[in-house]
């Protein structure tokens, strides 16, 4: 076997494992792990690996990293907005920086991110059906890290992480969803009980709680459950 097809081996068990490790994770921030620690070992040139989230207003959070001083990295970049990074989320793909020190294209994250021992990233946009997610970033502590292979590895790590990123989220959102379905279910079944109410009417008691004191349905749910409390209910 000669160093192609070793190399060629080694990513395709790479893969299968981090497949594995995708559908055993149990929510989106053990997805997000599960990713960053396998693109840092696999990725050629990559000596940590993080993903950055766009939250609501354009801002960003990195919400997973492999080391301590990826963060602090982000944090630069999302202060400057400006960074391979912020440029994959907000206008292309793909964005590779092989030299921070002397590339034009980041003329204030560059220096800064030299200073914190990162010489080279490489960055992909995640996203899934048109919803923009956020970016895997590698980061090299060497100018020239990356080649056209890292390229090419990445670019199916972010594919992967877009898919088990999206169906973490849905999966969490459907789990919430149902918890939240339970707990009004069971607050009704107490109102009900108490006041001798049918079903309607002991949705509509904890209905108008939620309208007067401005509360989630929910929320009121969970009080009713965990204290025993129907604060100003009346029938």
């Amino acid at each position: 076997m000669d160093a192609q097809e070793f190399e060629g081996e080694r990513l395709a068990l790479g893969f299968a494992q981090l497949m594995e490790q995708l559908w055993a994770a149990d929510s989106e921030q053990s997805t997000l792990l599960s990713v960053v620690k396998a693109a840092a070992t696999s990725v050629p040139g990559a000596s940590a690996a993080g993903v950055s989230l766009r939250r609501a207003r354009g801002r960003f959070d990195t919400a997973a990293a492999t080391d301590d001083f990826v963060s602090e990295v982000d944090k630069a970049q999302y202060a400057l907005r400006e960074g391979p990074c912020v440029a994959s989320v907000d206008d292309n793909l793909v964005n590779l920086a092989n030299d921070l020190a002397n590339d034009p294209h980041w003329p204030r994250f560059g220096p800064a991110a030299t200073k914190l021992g990162v010489a080279a990233m490489l960055s992909f946009r995640l996203s899934a059906r048109d919803e923009v997610i956020g970016a895997l970033n590698l980061y090299a502590d060497r100018p020239l890290a990356f080649t056209e292979q890292s390229r090419a590895v990445g670019a199916i790590f972010a594919a992967h992480a877009s898919v088990a990123i999206a169906a973490a989220r849905r999966a969490e959102t459907l789990t919430e969803a149902l918890k939240t379905r339970s707990d009004i279910s069971e607050a009704v079944g107490i109102v009900m009980e108490r006041y001798r109410l049918n079903s309607q009417e002991a949705f509509d008691v904890l209905r108008r709680i939620s309208q007067h004191r401005n509360i989630k349905l929910r929320e009121v749910a969970h009080r009713i459950i965990y204290t025993g409390e129907i604060p100003g209910a009346r029938r």
